[in-house]
């Protein structure tokens, strides 16, 4: 998943949201301390590490200010890092012996950082905090925390892959806007009246089969990348042949898809050109809306993910919070914890910003409400609760080992070099010896 950043022209519209933000959450009154702080009045300082970019951080601020002023017992000391640097130091504070208290952790790292030793199993916790409310978090987001039972970190967002559309491509060519009804048929059919060569395609600006991508893309045929142990891939199926082939013969044949040859040639090929009006219709998730706001050319919206022969299917994915499997400070790590995820945490930290979509449908409706995100932006919600599911890998540590595989493949698939029976035959000889270990 993309890394999900609020863009600064966004924060600085919303400086007042920083400063109105702190006001605001004043004004809330006292949240409920879930896991109450020990009584005695020893002040413990709390090490957090997260990859907050600059606008954003006012924001964290403003939550640890009001939180320390409940719990005076309690000192934060932010760590923060770039979205790269912590997915690649965190390891390495762990081997130093020098991780901080809580952790930000994408939900690729779960399964990496609890089988190292890096992450708290916080479930007895979690379980026995009523006021929390665990049940309430989306149980698609909360699994790709848990592992072999263990519960290491609870998501605060999480978001399926939607439908985007260009609605000023589709008025110029007089095409309706896509529908809850729509089907891959009446997807091909309006890609092609959308298409401008060398200009516009009709859907860009990749065939992905990452973890929130690949159900989009596989799964309405029935297909998918991995068995849902991740100890075997499911490529080799008639369903996922079709699928692949549906998507890359658009690619290929009827060039309503842009391959990477085409996007050089317009060159597009080293930034994002969904921003620029190049593509009519495109997938995007949640985390995508704050760049779409701030970059992109044209007005835009969202539908429904396609129905395809095997229905409705799409994928998603998010990120979460954990503590570490070294702090001293176990109880007062969930005390944090339980009121940042909680359901005024998610409205105040990501929703009511548009940052993000929480990952409880209790704070959904503030981001529903933020004045950043697409008319229907509801969608997002009924995919969430009716048919998104967390994509794989997530399970298995030699899961992302796999996925490479299957990316540079893809990519070679994508520029033509290769067919889809060459890409099958690639991936499965290519990942036999990381399955076999």
């Amino acid at each position: 998943m993309d890394n999900k950043k609020l863009s600064r022209r966004d924060f600085l519209k919303a400086a007042a949201a920083s400063a109105a933000g702190a006001a605001m959450f004043t004004q809330m009154g006292q949240i409920a301390s879930t896991f109450a702080s020990p009584a005695h009045q020893d002040v413990v300082t709390l090490k957090f590490a997260v990859h907050w970019e600059l606008a954003f951080q006012p924001t964290q601020e403003a939550w640890d200010e009001k939180y320390i002023a409940e719990h005076p017992n309690i000192k934060v000391e932010k760590i923060y890092n770039t979205w790269s640097d912590h997915n690649t130091i965190v390891p390495t504070w762990a081997a130093a012996g020098e991780l901080p208290d809580i952790l930000y952790v994408h939900g690729s790292r779960a399964v990496p950082w609890g089988k190292q030793d890096i992450l708290l199993d916080i479930k007895d916790r979690m379980e026995a905090d009523t006021a929390f409310d665990w049940k309430g978090v989306f149980q698609e987001a909360l699994v790709l925390y848990n592992v072999e039972g263990k519960q290491y970190a609870i998501p605060y967002d999480h978001g399926p892959i939607l439908l985007g559309y260009n609605k000023d491509a589709f008025d110029a060519a007089g095409v309706a806007y896509p529908t809850e009804k729509w089907t891959t048929d009446d997807f091909v059919t309006a890609a092609k009246a959308l298409t401008i060569p060398d200009k516009q395609w009709g859907f860009g600006a990749d065939v992905s089969l990452g973890n929130e991508a690949y159900p989009a893309h596989l799964g309405i045929f029935g297909g998918a990348t991995f068995n849902d142990t991740e100890d075997k891939l499911l490529l080799d199926t008639d369903e996922s042949r079709a699928a692949l082939n549906f998507w890359f013969d658009l690619m290929h044949k009827d060039h309503v898809i842009s391959d990477a040859a085409e996007m050089a040639s317009v060159g597009a090929g080293g930034a994002d050109a969904r921003y620029s009006g190049q593509f009519a219709m495109f997938r995007i998730a949640t985390w995508d809306i704050p760049s779409f706001h701030d970059l992109s050319t044209f007005k835009y919206d969202v539908a429904p993910w396609i129905s395809g022969p095997a229905g409705q299917h799409t994928g998603s994915f998010g990120s979460g919070f954990g503590g570490t499997f070294t702090t001293k400070h176990p109880d007062e790590v969930w005390a944090y914890l339980s009121e940042y995820l909680s359901k005024e945490g998610m409205e105040f930290m990501w929703a009511k910003s548009g940052r993000g979509s929480p990952a409880r449908e209790s704070a959904y409706q503030a981001f529903l409400d933020a004045p950043i995100v697409p008319e229907h932006s509801k969608y997002f919600l009924d995919a969430m609760k009716n048919y998104a599911i967390t994509g794989h890998p997530y399970k298995t540590v030699t899961g992302p080992e796999v996925y490479q595989v299957i990316s540079d493949n893809v990519t070679l698939l994508s520029t033509g070099e290769i067919d889809v029976d060459t890409f099958i035959k690639n991936v499965d000889e290519q990942s036999a010896p990381i399955f076999a270990r």
